[in-house]
């Protein structure tokens, strides 16, 4: 049966190397969305927890639920706001003055704010009248952030969105202590962000995400960083054959053998989350052999009669391969793939 493989050696290294970016495992949020970027959600968040860390995001309630005994805080990132309340643990983004208005009272919150990626958040204008409105609904304010939006790029659009952000902190920071309140947290450096961060980090903390995984898009110009892949990817063995000279492989029979071959079919398809090759070009797995004509929807074709194949373990050259990013391979795995923790 095919499964992932998760190196738990590798996680804790990469946890390692970003709480010493961040200042301590109290200073990172550990991002756990999508099914832990396709890892598992609650094999991670036991993993984190394990290795110390207190705080995480999620895409949705369902998710926060799912793992609400094991963190100090869960901050919801991607879901509508709740009719009723729920565990003082978990808060939801407020993505928008729309969204401030649809929360119940004492419903927990991270505001966020737009400082130039455009997306999600309240306008900078629109600060001290978000904070008005939070006091005056009685919404319990955990936190305030933003989400950069080229923090991976050689251009200077970090560093004008940080100073953004600094200014809207202060913001915030001023008419909380005119309106006695508890201060929230602050927080807005992502995996690029933080691994960028020279010095001390102002924030509360930051939040990670691919970097924990074992990735980075950070132009190398900028730098390169010490992660490691912690995700596997291990196809098994349905059945062997003698592919004869001549003979053709797989739907539309790309794939002609040059010499009799021993070819073997493993049960990985485009269905389980692989990308649809199309069996033109070289698409090579982690040991260097070829996928043998295109990958239909339960299975694959490669040389060889080895009981099982790994297909990749590090997604980056998965991701050259198809024009995309490392995230893009390793989300789109079906949930229903075993999990083994090696």
């Amino acid at each position: 049966m095919s499964k992932i493989r998760i190196n738990k050696q590798h996680f804790f290294h990469n946890l390692e190397y970003l709480t010493q970016k961040a200042g301590g495992k109290e200073k990172l949020m550990a991002v756990l969305k999508d099914n832990a970027y396709g890892h598992d959600l609650l094999i991670m968040a036991g993993l984190a927890r394990e290795f110390g860390i207190k705080k995480a995001a999620v895409k949705n309630l369902d998710e926060a639920l799912q793992i609400q005994e094991y963190f100090d805080e869960i901050l919801i990132l991607a879901d509508h706001p709740p009719h009723r309340l729920y565990p003082d643990n978990i808060s939801f983004a407020a993505l928008s003055f729309e969204f401030l208005k649809t929360f119940p009272k004492h419903a927990n919150i991270h505001l966020a704010i737009d400082t130039g990626m455009h997306r999600n958040g309240v306008q900078m204008d629109e600060i001290e009248a978000a904070l008005a409105y939070i006091k005056a609904n009685e919404l319990n304010l955990k936190g305030v952030f933003t989400h950069f939006r080229s923090a991976d790029e050689m251009n200077g659009e970090l560093f004008w969105q940080k100073e953004n952000f600094k200014a809207s902190k202060a913001r915030v920071q001023q008419w909380i202590d005119e309106h006695k309140m508890q201060m929230p947290n602050f927080h807005c450096c992502n995996s690029a962000a933080l691994l960028r961060q020279e010095g001390a980090l102002e924030d509360d903390f930051a939040r990670c995400g691919i970097a924990m995984y074992g990735y980075t898009h950070i132009d190398k110009r900028i730098g390169t960083y010490d992660l490691k892949p912690v995700m596997s990817l291990v196809a098994n063995r349905l059945n062997t054959r003698v592919l004869q000279k001549g003979q053709r492989v797989g739907y539309g029979g790309v794939y002609e053998a040059r010499e009799d071959t021993v070819i073997s079919t493993y049960d990985i398809g485009y269905g389980d989350g692989f990308f649809r090759y199309d069996g033109r070009g070289d698409l090579k797995i982690a040991n260097g052999q070829k996928i043998l004509g295109r990958v239909s929807m339960d299975s694959m074709c490669i040389a060889g009669d080895a009981d099982e194949v790994c297909l990749f373990d590090d997604a980056t050259e998965l991701a050259e391969y198809f024009s995309t990013i490392t995230y893009d391979v390793i989300t789109k795995l079906m949930p229903w793939i075993k999990k083994e923790v090696i």
